[in-house]
């Protein structure tokens, strides 16, 4: 009689979907990226040379990114207890994320009393910050294998930038105008490379459980949708609007919201379907057993 081992890795306990984020989150992460994005797209057609919507862009971002903060506050079952949070800003991105939003509320709305150019680059700053924080906290989620990526920070500015541009183009579209040349073109460099992006992040090399938790953006219904509302119908129907303009404002429109749509439920997928808890698995298991 012989003995045979063989090691392999069992799975105490299977991937369990996260419970302490739900609609309230996805809620914040998109109105904030929205808003923040929408300021920061107001700024570059204004660099642009473009009419710009910046007075709007300065009271509807705030109000935005205001919207979300409330939402997640009532998923946490105790708004008053929200000053703790602020307290925290060494140690916690979700603190980090209220500090930075709060700047950015302050110092765009400025522009609504005060329009000069002097609080527009810390403005800008602090939109940026609050989409990279709001990324940092699904990064250090550790226990969370669709979110402990490193692109993840990079994920969510981009996103911003992607939706928040998409309203800009409505708000224009809405008073009469079109975006000039310039800040389309711009605009679709920015589709491509959240489109870069994010197919890097649904390819990372994460381990099975990223993998399995990705599934449905990768390759199923959700996938397809983001890939092609979120990115190829805009690169699509902008390029059109750029090259040829007599396809009206209806194209601009159209592309608008699909970006807007687009990343907003890229959002809600990342959060309520790929949002996995890691399994629990004991590693280099023996087992033995007789042959005769």
């Amino acid at each position: 009689m012989s003995t045979v081992s063989t090691a392999r890795t069992m799975e105490l306990i299977p991937a369990t979907p996260q419970t302490l984020w739900g609609k309230p989150a996805v809620i914040n992460f998109a109105l904030g990226g929205l808003g923040a994005g929408l300021y920061l797209a107001a700024l570059v057609e204004v660099w642009l040379g473009g009419p710009g919507v910046l007075k709007v862009a300065s009271w509807l971002g705030p109000a935005l990114v205001l919207a979300g903060f409330i939402a997640v506050a009532t998923e946490a079952g105790r708004p008053l207890r929200g000053p703790r949070v602020l307290s925290r800003l060494r140690t916690s991105w979700m603190s980090r994320e209220l500090w930075v939003g709060g700047m950015f509320m302050a110092l765009a709305s400025a522009e609504v009393v005060f329009p000069f150019a002097w609080h527009r680059y810390p403005a800008a700053a602090a939109a940026i910050g609050l989409c990279l924080a709001q990324g940092f906290i699904l990064r250090h989620a550790r226990g969370i294998a669709a979110w402990d990526v490193p692109l993840m920070p990079l994920v969510f500015l981009l996103s911003a930038i992607i939706s928040g541009a998409g309203l800009l183009v409505l708000v224009e579209v809405g008073a009469g105008r079109s975006p000039d040349g310039a800040f389309l073109f711009a605009t679709l460099v920015a589709v491509v490379a959240g489109l870069l992006v994010w197919r890097g992040f649904v390819a990372w090399p994460g381990g099975p459980a990223f993998v399995r938790s990705t599934a449905e953006l990768r390759g199923g219904r959700a996938g397809a949708f983001i890939l092609a509302a979120g990115y190829l119908a805009p690169l699509l129907l902008g390029t059109l609007a750029l090259t040829v303009p007599s396809t009206g404002r209806g194209t601009l429109g159209l592309a608008a919201i699909l970006m807007i749509a687009g990343q907003v439920y890229a959002k809600s997928e990342l959060i309520l379907t790929a949002g996995q808890l890691r399994p629990i698995t004991l590693a280099n298991l023996t087992l033995r057993r007789r042959t005769s």
